[in-house]
């Protein structure tokens, strides 16, 4: 085929391309298609065993820079529980009504490091019986020591990250429908790592079941539990 007979023909193929690519665009939001959803009135000041303390935020890590936090969340909450014993769980929720890539989640292998702590070890586990994929992140900062858990939901379900978390990014896409997602970090002061992911496992469980039923599905997922002997934990 000659030039000149080409260039009619990419001519089209590239406007055919811009047309579909213009049709598959996202435009519908999840969230708005949900009830609204009040991080600060929904997160119970009594979790568990865990009560809120009023002198416990200034502990917390923040998710990313000020600027940072208000282009990326919706809402965000942070709070500081302490149980009968005396231990301290630090608790960082950030809820976003939009996950196309700009505007991604800000997963703490990013923003711990952004703010001069070290990343000594990274481990995968689940949170039984919800079937919840949870990063474990072993962090230190001076004398610092800052285990840290965490999960990720995408739209109604929760990951780890990975292809998995794309893939199901994509079907929403190609459904027109832009996803949101929430951010769970759970944390605590402790030189044992071990202890302390104990610790987050029974706060995440009871932060869970403390959720109003209506509201669950979303810190949690859709996917129906397993019983404690068919899931890990």
């Amino acid at each position: 085929m000659k030039i000149a007979a080409r260039t009619p023909l990419l001519g089209a193929l590239m406007v055919a391309g811009a047309l579909l690519a213009a049709l598959l665009k996202p435009t519908l939001l999840l969230a708005d298609q949900e009830s609204s959803l009040d991080l600060a009135h929904v997160v119970p000041a009594q979790i568990g065993a865990w009560r809120m303390v009023s002198n416990g935020n200034g502990l917390i890590v923040d998710p990313g820079q000020r600027e940072l936090i208000e282009a990326l969340y919706t809402e965000t909450v942070t709070r500081a529980y302490r149980d009968g014993d005396g231990y301290l769980i630090m608790l960082s929720i950030a809820y976003g009504k939009d996950q196309r890539d700009a505007l991604q989640l800000h997963r703490p292998e990013i923003c711990y490091p952004a703010q001069g702590f070290v990343l000594m070890d990274r481990q995968r586990a689940t949170l039984a019986p919800w079937r919840i994929p949870l990063t474990r992140l072993q962090t230190r900062m001076a004398n610092r020591y800052e285990p840290v858990s965490y999960w990720t939901v995408i739209g109604d379900q929760p990951y780890a990250g990975g292809v998995a978390k794309k893939l199901h990014e994509i079907r929403y896409g190609l459904a027109g429908v832009i996803p949101d997602g929430m951010l769970v970090r759970i944390s605590s002061l402790d030189r044992d790592a071990d202890r302390a992911y104990e610790q987050h496992q029974a706060f995440a469980r009871a932060l869970i079941a403390a959720l109003p039923p209506e509201v669950r599905p979303r810190f949690a997922g859709r996917a129906p539990p397993k019983d404690e002997k068919g899931a890990a934990s």
